[in-house]
């Protein structure tokens, strides 16, 4: 009967150990393999994101829309879409708590965030 309660003890020490190890893993994307570096520009963005609006509108009526690949990936609804994007973030060294939409992927692995920053950006390419 003395022995009972260190049994509990022990398992009950070991299941807390294993869970915090197991979800330790899981959550942390820079222990997987990073994706391939994209062959094109990779946007992502977020459903209802008024800074990812800006960005949409510019797109629209860029000149050069034609003239450059962008992947545009809903990050909030699509779980595929904000894997990758943590992936990405995680390859430009951004924190989690960091991380924000909108955010260029480009196809040299540079991550670019923000409307004014990406807009800048798409302006300056030469193609």
């Amino acid at each position: 009967m003395k022995k009972f309660p260190l049994i509990i003890g022990l398992i009950t020490i070991v299941v807390i150990v294993g869970g915090v190890l197991l979800f330790s893993k899981n959550n942390s994307p820079s222990n997987s393999t990073p994706p391939p570096l994209p062959t094109s520009y990779e946007y992502f963005w977020g459903e209802g994101c008024p800074h990812c609006v800006n960005v949409e509108e510019f797109i629209k009526t860029w000149e050069g829309r034609d003239k450059v690949s962008i992947d545009k990936k809903e990050v909030f609804n699509n779980s595929a879409n904000n894997k990758l994007f943590k992936q990405r973030g995680a390859y430009c060294n951004i924190k989690q708590n960091n991380m924000g939409v909108p955010l260029l992927f480009t196809p040299e692995g540079k991550c670019i965030s923000g409307d004014v920053a990406i807009i800048d950006f798409f302006k300056s390419l030469k193609y």
